[in-house]
């Protein structure tokens, strides 16, 4: 059945965003905001004059209008849009720190080290407090070496078994890594969005409600929190640009679709 005219828009849309010099490059999908939404601001500027200073010509101007949306989950594909700067998949390197318990005289790490990058603490009681630093020695001659082979530490057998060592170091990560990198000079390209939603009118009828952003330029600002108990919310928001469609300088479509169903 067709939607009214007047309807209700009472959920949050699931939309696409592509290349907007290559519509068919699809960079990333979202069906997991938890808002979507457009805003369209003017200018307007009054003419006043005489008595009393009345408006006697009114003229808009300047229309803007922007896209906004929160997501909840990060996805790397609009990292890298926001960015400028698409994620590099391969090998990188990565750090890493791990709390081990000596035992007959070594622990094993969970990767091998980068030549260079390793740093061996000996810690107390605890299990926090750093007490001294190891330094590397072929054969772990005393109580303040360790020698190392692969991912296996061996240390002076004066460090007691159950003593923890706290082992900071890089490594180089496996080659499905995928790599987001925020530079100084990279800033984002202009993309076209695309997505649908539903509406519900007064009788009960529901029927897609769908959009085109033509082009615009992503933010490239965002803040990434680690909280206890908090999912990271990212903004993915954009300035919408003026272009020429039908003859028009157009912003966006808003498409209902009455003879479709959800």
């Amino acid at each position: 059945m067709a939607l009214n005219n007047t309807f209700a828009i009472v959920d949050v849309v699931d939309f696409a965003v592509m290349k907007a010099s290559n519509k068919k490059d699809l960079l990333f999908t979202v069906d997991y905001a938890t808002n979507v939404g457009f805003s369209t601001t003017t200018e307007r500027l009054d003419i006043r004059g005489g008595l009393g200073a009345p408006i006697r010509v009114s003229a808009d101007h300047s229309r803007t209008s922007e896209f906004t949306s929160e997501l909840p989950l990060i996805d790397i594909g609009m990292l890298g849009v926001k960015l400028g700067k698409a994620a590099v998949k391969g090998a990188a390197t990565a750090p890493m720190f791990e709390r081990l318990q000596v035992a007959s005289s070594k622990v094993t790490l969970k990767q091998t080290p980068k030549t260079g990058t390793l740093k061996v603490y000996v810690l107390a009681s605890n299990g926090r407090d750093i007490v001294s630093e190891l330094t590397a020695d072929t054969t772990a001659s005393a109580a303040n070496k360790y020698a190392i082979s692969g991912k296996e530490i061996t240390v002076h057998n004066t460090i007691t078994n159950g003593t923890y060592l706290r082992c900071a170091y890089d490594y180089t990560s496996g080659a499905n890594t995928q790599l987001v990198r925020v530079t100084a000079d990279d800033f984002p390209f202009d993309v076209r969005i695309t997505g649908r939603g539903y509406g519900k009118d007064e009788s009960g009828n529901i029927a897609p409600v769908a959009f085109i952003v033509h082009r615009a330029k992503p933010t490239p600002d965002f803040e990434m929190t680690f909280a206890n108990g908090q999912a990271t919310n990212i903004n993915f928001n954009c300035t919408m640009l003026a272009t020429l469609i039908d003859n028009e300088m157009a912003f966006y479509d808003i498409i209902p679709l009455p003879d479709e169903t959800f």
